[in-house]
């Protein structure tokens, strides 16, 4: 723990120094919370390949959702547009009010 302190110490008290940084790490925690279930769910993924396929689409997943678009129905539109035209284009800015 004393090797831990020393090489991350300075940044222990970051939520004092600035305003809106939480002093905990629980909204972090309940983000990948969902990745985790389904990755015990599915006895996770015996390639690397496959470990880095599932982080991308968890990752693009949630953020579609904090955005506060259907994940699902994006992605399809967007893949519908790519096969029109060729290329991708930008997601929906919509944010979610929920935080």
């Amino acid at each position: 723990m004393a090797k831990r302190l020393f090489k991350y110490g300075e940044y222990l008290l970051t939520f004092v120094e600035f305003e809106g940084v939480p002093a905990d790490n629980n909204q972090a925690e309940r983000e990948i919370r969902p990745a985790v279930l389904m990755r015990k769910a599915s006895y996770g993924n015996p390639s690397e390949r496959g470990c880095e396929t599932r982080a991308i689409l968890m990752t693009i997943f949630r953020t579609l959702k904090r955005r506060g678009l259907e994940p699902l129905a994006t992605l399809a539109q967007a893949l519908r547009n790519y096969m029109a035209t060729g290329q991708l284009g930008a997601l929906s800015e919509k944010i979610s009010s929920e935080g």
